[in-house]
């Protein structure tokens, strides 16, 4: 005799429960905070049901005054709920429930995003205050970026890597999954070949931000001037020191693309560069010893790059870059996009799932205080 797997059917319909919750999106989640109305307003009728019953005490015992009224109503505990019930269903139905997929397909309306990560070697640098290398901090600071773009929607995001040169990862897209796995993917150890010297007897430096910057204003899309923004993610340390970043920034300036810039690491001491087990070295010349690299961030370069470019700049240091808030504050609030070639499928609104009910409990609670 067999028996049904009831521990797989309960597994699968809790894993289908958590992927639908995943799935739900609120249009106005600052109501949610309504919802804490509740327990406040429980213990405020908890308090006037204990000075009730004080109260008839003074006049005789409780049951004997239950007795002496002309028509004693039933309890009916369960009717109890219908009030707080219905407050749940009235605020989750404000806050604009969705799920699902509507018939209509919205437009992409919002600003255009390029960010532009350093994966430079200095970048390998472990000088933050959790021991993290700078790329890490870097790439948390950017997933918290795009989980902020995403909560909005309407914006486009593209990702440009660099190091001696630079690669355009993904270009524009509402396709947030997509720029988050791209993500989530950088490796500062081992960046992508393209981004990396080589033997091009043409590249100078391992870090060059003013390509970087040609790059990501090359990756804009011309018809949409004025919603357009760059974030550089770099120590700004470039070798080379011969301010090869004031072409991109020119170039952005003429563009009329705001440069924001995130400056990562310690700008008060030096740091080793990991290399495999030890740290890079200047190879020995002349008679002399190899000498480690030492690297710090340069507020310097990251600072005009900003201020000549109409942008901000954002002081990270030794901390993960806080971008989402950052994009939430100081980009999301400019003029976007007036059209879009980009149509995104739109959650279908399900606030009538919970305001019907609400009316419904509302009416019931008023019956039965009657």
């Amino acid at each position: 005799m067999s028996f049904p797997a009831i521990p797989s059917g309960l597994a699968g319909l809790l894993t289908d429960a958590r992927e639908f919750l995943a799935a739900v999106r609120v249009a106005r989640p600052n109501l949610l905070w309504l919802l804490l109305v509740l327990p406040l307003l429980a213990l405020a009728n908890r308090y006037a049901l204990i000075r009730r019953r004080r109260a008839t005490g003074a006049v005789g015992r409780p049951a004997a005054v239950a007795g002496l009224q002309t028509h004693p109503r039933p309890r009916r505990r369960w009717l109890g709920l219908a009030y707080p019930l219905g407050w749940v269903a009235l605020v989750l139905g404000l806050a604009g429930p969705r799920w699902g997929k509507s018939d209509e397909p919205g437009v992409a309306v919002g600003r255009d995003l390029v960010v532009v990560v350093d994966l430079s070697r200095s970048m390998l640098a472990k000088d933050l205050t959790t021991n993290a290398a700078r790329w890490e901090a870097a790439r948390a600071g950017l997933l918290d970026l795009v989980d902020a773009v995403a909560r909005r929607g309407g914006h486009r995001v593209a990702v440009v890597a660099f190091a001696a040169k630079p690669k355009l990862l993904v270009p524009l897209t509402t396709d947030y999954d997509h720029v988050r796995a791209v993500v989530e993917e950088l490796d500062g150890g081992h960046p992508p070949p393209e981004v990396r010297p080589g033997a091009d007897p043409n590249v100078t430096s391992g870090t060059r931000i003013g390509a970087a910057l040609l790059a990501a204003v090359d990756a804009h899309d011309p018809r949409f001037p004025g919603s357009q923004d760059i974030i550089l993610l770099s120590d700004g340390d470039d070798p080379a020191d011969d301010r090869e970043w004031v072409r991109g920034a020119d170039a952005a300036r003429k563009a009329g693309i705001p440069v924001h810039t995130v400056g990562i690491g310690n700008p008060d001491a030096d740091e080793f560069i990991p290399l495999d087990d030890g740290f890079l070295e200047i190879p020995a010349k002349d008679g002399l010893p190899p000498n480690p690299v030492l690297t710090r961030l340069h507020e310097d370069v990251l600072r005009p790059i900003a201020a000549e470019t109409g942008g901000q700049y954002l002081p990270a240091r030794r901390d993960v870059p806080r971008l989402g808030e950052f994009f939430r504050a100081r980009v999301e609030p400019h003029p976007t996009r007036e059209v879009s070639d980009d149509a995104i499928p739109q959650p279908k609104e399900r606030y009538a799932w919970f305001l019907g009910p609400a009316v419904l409990l509302f009416g019931v609670g008023w019956l039965r205080g009657r």
